[in-house]
């Protein structure tokens, strides 16, 4: 081999290198992405989950199945604060519905992920009757 060939294959096993370790640091650094939104997503969801559970075991809707808003917000504000979420609710008069959303605090998590779900009282098991159309 002469001293061409020599550092040729020297320069492109440096390249060669380089780009590999570039790859696998971004490889890294992907799969930390992934796990953080996987533990976010996690969080949201047994936020949720909770807020859902404390609504069907309180008695907050009167026997029309409508929601006591007074109620319900003593509920929902007893629930442990998350550590880094920030749940807000609203009543929805048109359908007697309570949506709940859940967010993270941080400004560059919220932008990516916001669940918001809608809870009724016959939907977590308050009515019990059943309503018909007959008059």
């Amino acid at each position: 081999m002469t001293l061409t060939e020599v550092v040729v294959s020297a320069v492109i096993l440096g390249i060669s290198t380089q780009v590999s370790f570039q790859g696998w640091a971004r490889t890294s650094q992907a799969a930390a992405t992934s796990a953080r939104i996987d533990q976010m997503v996690e969080l949201l969801e047994q936020r949720l989950l909770a807020s859902r559970r404390a609504l069907a075991r309180a008695p907050i809707a009167d026997v029309d199945c409508r929601w006591d808003s007074e109620a319900v917000q003593g509920v929902l504000e007893g629930l442990p604060g998350g550590i880094d979420l920030e749940m807000s609710w609203r009543f929805d008069p048109s359908s007697d519905g309570l949506w709940l959303d859940v967010e993270p605090i941080s400004a560059d998590a919220a932008k990516a992920f916001r669940r918001t779900q809608l809870i009724t009282p016959a939907g977590v098991g308050h009515c019990s009757k059943e309503v018909t159309n007959e008059r």
